[in-house]
């Protein structure tokens, strides 16, 4: 039985309209109603920092994605996109699209990833797990067989549509340290393609809190204040720095906020959402 370990991964990320897409939602805008004296670009940039969204979704972006079977459902509670699967009741799990040789995809979880003893001892039980499938397959058909796959199946491949502002709503919630590590690296490999190819929009979305400047977190014991969580990173904009983001209870308790140094929070965003896009533990 051959069983790869793969990484969560978004391939085939294309934006209709490509880099100048943005054109769309200023001319939108200027539709709904800007002022004159703001165009191109300063429109654009004003959408997103007002957080007036709706002519975002005149952007649409489509692009590939692979996950594990069990962290799929948390992607598909996002609702707003459109998106076709793999389905293991029509293919055998073994069998990759346009993939001719026979192998089980698996994605380790993060935690294990630089712990080769735990590793052994995670693809062990795997092992078995796919021994039974390929053994109930024999008896039941693939509809049935399938309850058999574990939860690290990388079978969550999905071809997905989805406007602008869905996907920038993802992103900021993905991206949070709260964050399953899944969808953390998926969430963050969006953010790095996002830019790449529509240029203008970055330094100005990452995570809820970078965003609109207020992070909607509060009282998460371990996250934006007390003592940090082991399994989870320490978020970047809980200490009283230049890149300080209070949470809205800090807000209301009248927090002392200094002068927020955008480009050293995108450098400190980016370089975790480069972590986590690796997938290396």
């Amino acid at each position: 039985m051959n069983i790869k370990a793969v990484k969560p991964e978004i391939w085939n990320f294309i934006i209709q309209g490509g880099e100048k897409a943005w054109e769309e939602v200023a001319y939108s805008a200027k539709m709904s109603g800007v002022p004159q004296h703001i165009e191109g670009e300063d429109i654009f940039k004003m959408i997103i920092e007002n957080d007036y969204g709706s002519s975002l979704e005149h952007i649409i972006i489509k692009f590939d994605i692979k996950m594990t079977k069990g962290n799929a459902p948390e992607l598909l509670e996002h609702r707003m996109s459109s998106h076709s699967g793999y389905s293991t009741r029509y293919v055998k799990a073994d069998k990759m699209y346009q993939r001719e040789e026979s192998i089980y995809e698996v994605i380790l979880p993060w935690h294990i990833l630089k712990d080769k003893q735990g590793q052994e001892t995670f693809l062990k039980v795997v092992e078995n797990n796919l021994l039974a499938y390929e053994k109930a397959l024999e008896d039941y058909p693939r509809e049935s067989a399938r309850y058999l796959l574990p939860f690290c199946q990388a079978v969550g491949i999905y071809h997905f549509t989805m406007n602008l502002r869905s996907l920038l709503n993802f992103i900021g919630l993905r991206t949070c340290v709260r964050s399953s590590p899944e969808m953390r690296c998926l969430a963050s490999q969006l953010y790095f393609n996002l830019i790449e190819e529509m240029p203008i929009i970055r330094g100005q979305i990452g995570c809820r809190g970078f965003n609109f400047k207020t992070c909607p977190e509060s009282n998460v014991t371990g996250v934006r204040e007390g003592e940090p969580i082991k399994s989870y990173p320490i978020c970047p904009f809980r200490a009283e720095t230049d890149i300080f983001i209070p949470t809205r209870k800090q807000i209301l308790e009248g927090v002392n906020i200094n002068k927020f140094n955008n480009d050293r929070a995108l450098e400190v965003s980016e370089s975790l959402f480069r972590k986590w896009a690796l997938w290396e533990g």
